[in-house]
């Protein structure tokens, strides 16, 4: 059974294709194909200017490679608002029964998806591929054309290709302005990417070109008068070469042929020299601009017969056509000769093709016939736009929104009406989180009078181009002036939820927490915006009166996160960040957990990439390390693919507490390297100043460092005055408990033991007695009566907490550990109890920190034992340690029951990957089944 059809199969017949030269740029292909065969992904980004041969190279890449399956696409100008156009056309030809497991990937699949969702389910959809017929093969022609999603989608999915046989080729033009960055930072973020510039064909090649289209071999000086006027840019020499008479270019003796003119005036030489049916068959493939069956062509050219009239435009070579297909579809050869080809229609013909075309084409296409078969103001299609702009907005296409306001407002012969559709149009590009296309129009907006729906605008680009206070003067004017309409409505929302936003980064959170709680009581806010905003309020008390008065905020939720509906999964996440921050950890995991399945699944909840990263937190607290550092991956996976800042740093925090609790010191500086640089870029906003000064304190603590830890935790602390008295204490509500418990270890460390006794009196107050803190909270006060030589103080904390076996005790086994360590030292050290106790509690602390990887510390409890003479013994297999991240990523899921598929959905890679790693993980093992796996790994947490 055919799985998709090849490219090859999509080259048009009827039409000569000439391939010569380019044996540098198809060796790099081929080179890449073949390392793509042996099971390793690889990116090729071709660059060149329009018409040089980037589709030329890549049909010939397909051609030759017979045992890949091909997902062929190409973006389009009159397609980059559509979201998720460029993905349906991946997939369009893959057999529908291989596709079907797969909804999000259908045309309207992707509407309210994000990214990651779409993009895991192409990686599994490539996983299929691969084991039905081989590796796969991704070609996106005109990608600097592909949709925003499109692009993001495309990104994550690269970045999550650990194992597979995938080649992945992009064709851009190389003064694309849209697609430049986006592709320089893909390919920076890959280990296995090339790319490859395509200049003009050399004089030997221009010749061979000219030989094998006119049959002639031509004089050398007459190759070099080619190739210097030419350049060597295949589509002008195919053209001159039409043009100029075959006579005249092989008349060796002739001193002059006749200078070949502009590729659009040669166009036009060669239309006058063809029938008249041939010309309007052409003219109206420029009009539809996509590729059309032939009779709709000939319908709206208004030729009775399309079939003679595409003969000459044939030879000519303007025209291609795919006869084998089904309703044997036509288009014209190139999109420069589709615009000389337009250029020459006179506007009354291209008006009437227009209109015409307007009426066989679809709904969303027929839009844009209509506005260019407009030749003035036409106030009753404008309104119609402004209405088909508004209905898309109300289901988040934001972008088809924006162009169709936009083209209303062109159309808009008032001068009210006009601004209104101008404003709305740009807003709703802004909240494409995309905002090159706003952008351009800064100067139109500017020129707009005055309102609030100006001010947002601005403001929103303001905060886009990273001149936060300006935003914010902005947005507040804009907020202000829209809340005294008696009747505020959908600017005031927008205006207060971007304002919220930029408050949330400043950790401003009463003033975050009025402003929405104003605009919920604005009513009227569909159900997304009102979980957002209710949200925001949450999160704003969050920031000023800590998570536990923020809980209060999202009762309305049903207690088991199973039962909350995918229209409230934001607030969802916020009660699961409230919980991770009081130390409540499993209902932590429950809700954050939940709301990253349904985001998996397609929810497309607004703060899903947070949610997941503050879940790789939750579960680094929980004790599973290699969960936690698998959903910081994907995480970071997905703040990569689209632009989540916020996303991406509390990412890079949970990345950096595993890191360093397993000695991995320079990736743990890498990632906070990221984070300050982050940090610095963006003007020292709280939320970015908490997770680079938190991951600093970590990497202290793991280094046993308290001076460092207490120099890291410098730029969250306030130091204030009373009387003689100085108390150092957190700035921000937020993470209270974790940055606390790290002030009083680096305060007790550093020997500074009066603000340590402060700072552990608040803990211990503001810390409910229950859960992992529990730990925290004995082995600091613990350390703390040993600072002040209280050993039997310090004995008796130790020995009380370490009795509990049950509850936090099995849930925070890193936080246990470290309890039972610093008791086995106080043992040794006061001589209290046996040897045989002591070692008793080393041995049991090694088992735990050994189960987790977490290195220092263990060399640092080998050490304790043996100083009194003892070596660690136990179960730890010492084979399961040499096992990679992505290793144990995969074993964990495995372990935990999930099936082959079940664990590539979760970790976003395709079940190809997940089986690679599990055929290394066996290896490495000595095992051969899932069950040894098992017993092996919990063998080694026992």
């Amino acid at each position: 059974m055919s799985v998709a059809t090849s490219a090859a199969d999509s080259v048009p017949n009827g039409q000569a294709e000439v391939f010569v030269g380019r044996l540098r740029e198809s060796d790099q292909l081929a080179a890449c194909a073949t390392r793509v065969r042996d099971s390793e992904a690889w990116l090729a980004v071709v660059e060149g200017e329009a018409g040089i041969g980037k589709s030329a190279l890549a049909r010939r890449l397909a051609a030759s490679m017979e045992d890949f399956t091909v997902l062929w696409a190409t973006g389009d100008p009159s397609e980059t608002d559509l979201p998720g156009g460029v993905i349906s056309q991946l997939v369009r030809r893959v057999d529908r029964d291989l596709a079907a497991p797969f909804p999000l990937l259908a045309q309207d699949g992707a509407v309210g998806a994000s990214a990651n969702a779409i993009g895991g389910q192409l990686i599994l959809l490539l996983g299929v591929l691969q084991e039905a017929r081989g590796p796969v093969a991704i070609v996106v022609d005109d990608v600097h054309w592909a949709d925003p999603l499109s692009m993001q989608v495309l990104g994550f999915v690269l970045r999550r290709l650990w194992a597979d046989r995938v080649l992945t080729v992009l064709l851009t033009r190389s003064d694309a302005e849209s697609t430049v960055g986006t592709l320089d930072r893909l390919v920076r973020s890959l280990e296995r990417a090339v790319r490859i510039e395509i200049g003009g064909l050399g004089e030997d090649d221009v010749a061979l070109v000219a030989r094998r289209l006119l049959d002639v071999r031509l004089a050398p000086g007459l190759v070099e008068r080619l190739h210097s006027y030419t350049k060597g840019h295949p589509l002008y020499l195919r053209t001159v070469l039409a043009e100029v008479p075959v006579q005249t270019l092989s008349d060796e003796t002739a001193q002059r042929w006749p200078a070949p003119r502009t590729l659009r005036a040669s166009i036009k030489t060669l239309l006058d020299q063809l029938p008249a049916d041939s010309v309007a068959l052409l003219e109206a493939s420029a009009v539809l601009a996509a590729r059309l069956p032939l009779a709709t062509v000939g319908q709206v050219a208004g030729v009775p017969d399309p079939a003679k009239a595409l003969g000459p435009a044939l030879t000519a070579g303007l025209a291609q056509w795919w006869p084998t297909e089904s309703q044997s579809p036509v288009a014209l050869v190139h999109a420069l000769q589709r615009d000389a080809v337009y250029d020459t229609i006179d506007p009354g013909r291209r008006r009437a093709l227009h209109l015409a075309a307007a009426d066989v084409v679809g709904t969303g296409a027929a839009w844009a016939h209509r506005v260019a078969a407009a030749v003035s103001a036409d106030p009753r299609l404008a309104a119609e736009l402004e209405q088909s702009g508004t209905a898309e907005a109300a289901i988040g296409r934001n972008a088809l929104a924006a162009t169709r306001l936009q083209w209303a407002a062109e159309l808009s012969d008032e001068r009210v009406d006009r601004e209104r559709r101008l404003l709305t149009a740009c807003a709703q590009s802004l909240l494409t989180m995309q905002p090159m296309t706003a952008m351009k129009l800064r100067p139109q907006v500017e020129d707009c009078g005055p309102s609030p729906l100006r001010s947002c605008v601005l403001g929103v680009m303001e905060m886009m181009s990273g001149g936060l206070p300006a935003a914010e003067a902005r947005l507040t004017e804009a907020w202000q002036e829209a809340l005294a309409d008696p009747e505020p409505g959908w600017v005031a929302v927008l205006a207060g939820t971007f304002l919220a936003a930029i408050m949330i980064r400043a950790g401003r959170g009463a003033e975050t927490a009025d402003v929405a709680a104003r605009t919920l009581a604005i009513g009227g806010l569909d159900t997304a915006t009102t979980d957002l905003t209710r949200t925001m309020l949450a999160t704003g008390w969050m920031w000023d009166q800590g998570p536990g008065a923020a809980l209060r905020h999202v009762e309305y939720l049903p207690t088991e996160a199973t039962e909350v509906s995918n229209d409230q999964l934001d607030s969802l996440a916020t009660r699961g960040v409230c919980n991770l921050f009081l130390g409540r950890i499993p209902a932590a995991r429950a809700d954050l957990g939940t709301v990253a399945l349904r985001d998996r699944q397609g929810a497309g909840s607004k703060v899903g990439h947070l949610s997941l990263a503050l879940l790789a937190v939750a579960e680094y607290v929980s004790g599973d390390w290699n969960a936690g550092m698998s959903a910081a991956d994907r995480a970071q996976a997905i703040a990569a693919a689209q632009d989540h800042v916020f996303g991406n740093a509390a990412a890079g925090f949970a990345a950096v507490c595993v890191l360093a609790g397993r000695g991995q010191w320079d990736a743990a500086r890498t990632q906070i390297d990221i984070l300050d640089r982050m940090n610095r870029a963006f003007g020292s906003p709280a939320v970015e100043t908490m997770f680079w000064a938190l991951s600093e304190a970590m990497l202290a603590q793991a280094q046993a460092d308290p001076a460092a830890m207490l120099r890291s935790l410098e730029p969250l602390l306030e130091r204030v005055t009373d009387g003689a008295d100085e108390q150092v204490r957190p700035r921000y509500k937020l993470w209270w408990l974790w940055q606390q418990s790290l002030l009083v270890e680096a305060l007790t460390g550093t020997g500074e033991l009066k603000a340590a006794a402060q700072a552990l009196d608040a803990l211990a107050s503001e810390h409910d007695g229950t859960g992992y803190m529990r730990l925290v909270v004995a082995r600091l006060s613990g350390q703390f009566a040993e600072a002040q030589d209280r050993p039997s103080d310090a004995l008796t904390i130790y020995e009380r907490a370490a009795a509990q076996t049950s509850g936090a005790s099995d849930e925070a086994p890193f936080f246990r550990a470290m309890l039972e360590h610093s008791y086995g030292r106080l043992l040794v050290a006061t001589g209290s109890g046996s040897r045989r106790e002591a070692a008793r509690w080393f041995r049991s602390a090694h088992d735990r920190f050994s189960t987790l990887r977490a290195a220092p510390f263990l060399e640092r409890c080998d050490a304790d034992l043996a100083a009194i003479g003892l070596a660690a013994t136990g179960r730890t297999d010492s084979r399961a340690l040499t096992l990679t991240e992505r290793e144990l990523s995969v074993a964990h899921l495995i372990m935990v029951g999930r099936t082959n598929q079940e664990a590539a959905a979760e970790l976003y890679v395709s079940q190809k990957t997940v089986e690679y790693h599990l055929s290394n993980i066996y290896a490495k093992l000595g095992i051969s089944s899932r069950r040894q796996l098992g017993e092996t790994l919990r063998t080694q947490q026992s």
